[in-house]
């Protein structure tokens, strides 16, 4: 069936939490937009699409940011979890 999305972890949303912490929120919902623009424009084009038929697009297209990155950090995370039990398993 091919790969499936990641089950997001609590250390997972804790890492978001502290990467929001550290940058200016609008700025950085800013940046993943544009990030996904360039690396996934179909899911950009979706989250814009959705935000200008709601009279918060900025707080749809905040959420659906934040949920592309927890799962996107998640994907990160439990790839570089399986390197490292490769590693061992050597």
């Amino acid at each position: 069936m091919g790969s499936t999305l990641p089950t997001v972890t609590k250390e997972t949303g804790y890492a978001l939490c502290r990467e929001l912490e550290r940058s200016e929120y609008n700025d950085y919902v800013i940046q993943l937009l544009e990030r996904v623009e360039a690396e996934n424009p179909c899911v950009a084009e979706f989250v814009s699409r959705l935000a200008i038929q709601h009279d918060d697009p900025v707080g749809i297209s905040t959420a659906a940011m934040l949920v592309y990155r927890l799962l996107e950090s998640q994907a990160e995370a439990d790839a570089l979890r399986q390197q490292l039990e490769a590693a061992g398993s050597e």
